[in-house]
């Protein structure tokens, strides 16, 4: 499955910008490869500070599951997100 084309990201020369995309590797709506993996390429030729979490097993619909649930998915990206923005806040 494809989507609208990337257009080419341009690093700001007023302020850096970092991105943090996740996504989940058992994804049935969207193909990983061709959208977060290229967008994150793309970022990271643009020379834009960029890190990428595929959430194993994941599908689509998966940011909502209890933190707190053993194995849950939630719980596998929480603590990614918090050292990213406690590394760029």
């Amino acid at each position: 499955m494809s989507g609208a084309p990337i257009s080419t990201p341009r690093r700001s020369r007023s302020r850096d910008t970092a991105f943090l995309v996740a996504w989940g590797t058992g994804d049935d709506v969207v193909d990983p490869a061709s959208q977060s993996e290229a967008f994150v390429l793309a970022l990271k030729q643009a020379g834009i500070f960029v890190r990428s979490v595929p959430v194993p097993s994941a599908p689509h619909y998966w940011i909502s599951d209890p933190l707190d649930e053993a194995g849950s998915y939630s719980g596998f990206f929480a603590p990614r997100l918090l050292r990213f923005l406690e590394a760029k806040l």
